[in-house]
């Protein structure tokens, strides 16, 4: 069979690779840009200030990090060439929050980076962070299994059910989700559905201290594994800088289609598969004329929203925060705002997000001073210190998407299409590519063409593939704790547990020098 994949990000890359290299199948790989690969971009990095490019070393921009539990396809296809398994390289994965230029700010790698800024050791809204950080890694789990509640409920009004604070909602919840989605919060985070989001947070171990996976990295840059696959591509079957404008279907009996392209019009192929966002995908099928979509390809895949996010490298150190000690691998970045009542609160409206790649990708400052990833920069780098700007479009994981996820069987498969993307899941590149080998195995069998006889072809998967979903379970320990969270929440003798503490970890901030940051 004769496959067109369309998009070579994350899942057309996937969808290529096992239709190429591990089947009976000839696949031709379609791009629009000149430059394959999606959000696995990898870009040098010259020290600004300095004119030698042989100082370059490569830098990712997009996809950066992954990790063996929650990564599992993706590491075994990393793993299968010695090319890429030689690149894995281990390395971190810390989070902080700097609000309004470093007035607060607070980094979760421990006792001493969450209480970076001392005056914080006598601030009662922080002090309620940590209890409702503490309690909602405990108690959240536990709405995955409740029997009786509204299983679409938004994570905002689960919030507010159990109590959680403004403070909880606006230094932790909403810029954590805010920045793994690449999602401005008002486009989906209070609004998410509580068991999807719980369910992510729980599937990365984002509900727990202990016990959390090693992450990892490439030594080269993503780069190296999209240069894996189309190095085994023939030449003739990538089509770089070639738009498909619309698709027409040869012959409806046997679903033959043709791809007019910017370079004209294509031969025909025996199956589709869309790896571009869903807003190309509709955009392709919406000109392709009579017939092109369906009423249910457009219901379905039009549900589907993307953020546009700008990223830009640079090394302008001050869109890190303020305190060197809450320096991290990812950064919020965020400002109060007055809502309607008259409320300090986060803003809403953008998602601001400085990665620091010196950590994340093993980049010696000493040699190349910082080297920052900045999504959507509140402020304009100094020009001096820009390296480069590029688009990425991220899925709005939202109530509608969760929804259009669960009817995308209608249409996965039907008129000779199939779609593959990381929006189909939780907007992972683990996701991406599983979907895409899921779009590919799917086309291990099919009727022979003009033909009832049922004809064979295997696609033969190196590894099996699986979802990276893991099963909730609650220890009797962690049940015992959530108790007891509900019991000081019950009692009202919340602030008793909270001056302890701060009398506890105040002296031992004293001790160990925490009182040296302001």
């Amino acid at each position: 069979m004769k496959v067109a994949v369309i998009g070579s990000g994350v899942s057309g890359l996937a969808a290529t690779w096992l239709l190429n290299e591990h089947s009976d199948h000839t696949v031709h790989l379609y791009e629009a840009d000149s430059r394959p690969g999606g959000h696995a971009h990898t870009v040098q990095f010259t020290p600004p200030k300095v004119k030698d490019d042989s100082l370059g070393i490569a830098v990712d921009t997009g996809f950066i990090v992954f990790n063996p539990s929650t990564y599992p396809n993706f590491l075994r296809f990393l793993r299968t060439h010695a090319s890429t398994k030689d690149c894995i390289l281990p390395t971190e994965m810390t989070f902080s929050v700097s609000r309004d230029g470093g007035a607060f700010e607070w980094a979760g790698k421990n006792l001493g980076t969450v209480f970076c800024q001392l005056r914080n050791l006598l601030e009662p809204d922080m002090w309620r962070l940590v209890w409702d950080v503490a309690r909602f890694n405990a108690c959240a789990g536990r709405f995955l299994s409740e029997e009786g509640h509204d299983k679409e409920m938004p994570i905002g009004e689960y919030l507010d059910r159990e109590g959680y604070s403004s403070s909880f909602r606006d230094n932790y919840l909403i810029p954590m989700t805010a920045a793994i989605w690449s999602t401005p919060p008002d486009k989906c985070t209070m609004d998410f559905p509580a068991r999807t989001l719980i369910q992510f947070l729980h599937n990365h171990h984002l509900l727990q201290v202990t016990g959390k996976p090693s992450w990892l990295t490439l030594k080269g840059g993503s780069k190296v594994y999209v240069d894996q696959i189309l190095s085994a591509l023939p030449e003739s079957q990538l089509h770089l800088s070639t738009r498909v404008q619309s698709i027409a279907v040869q012959d409806p009996t046997t679903s033959r289609t043709i791809l007019n392209t910017s370079h004209g019009p294509s031969d025909a192929y025996d199956h589709v598969i869309f790896a571009c966002h869903s807003d190309a995908v509709l955009e392709i099928l919406r000109a392709s004329g009579e017939g092109g979509i369906t009423q249910e390809e457009e219901e379905i895949l039009s549900a589907f929203e993307w953020s546009k996010n700008e990223a830009v490298l640079h090394a302008d150190d001050s869109l890190m925060p303020r305190s060197r000690l809450a320096w991290s691998c990812w950064n919020y970045l965020t400002r109060s705002v007055v809502d309607s009542h008259g409320r300090r609160k986060a803003n809403e409206d953008t998602v601001a997000l400085t990665d620091g790649m010196n950590d994340l990708q093993h980049i010696p400052e000493s040699i190349y001073g910082p080297v920052l990833v900045t999504l959507n920069p509140p402020f304009e780098p100094k020009p001096d210190l820009l390296v480069g700007r590029w688009r990425y479009d991220h899925p709005i994981l939202n109530a509608k998407a969760v929804y259009a996820q669960k009817q995308m069987h209608k249409i996965q498969g039907k008129r000779g299409i199939s779609y593959a993307g990381a929006y189909l899941r939780y907007g992972f590149h683990e996701d991406g590519f599983t979907s895409g080998l899921v779009a590919a195995a799917a086309l291990g069998s099919h009727n022979d063409l003009g033909s009832n006889e049922l004809t064979k072809v295997t696609v033969r998967p190196p590894f099996p593939i699986e979802y990276a979903e893991k099963e909730v379970k609650r220890t009797t320990l962690v049940v015992i704790i959530a108790a007891l969270f509900d019991l000081v929440e019950a009692l009202g003798v919340r602030w008793f547990v909270g001056l302890v503490g701060s009398t506890i970890l105040g002296m031992v901030g004293w001790a160990t020098g925490v009182h040296t940051v302001a």
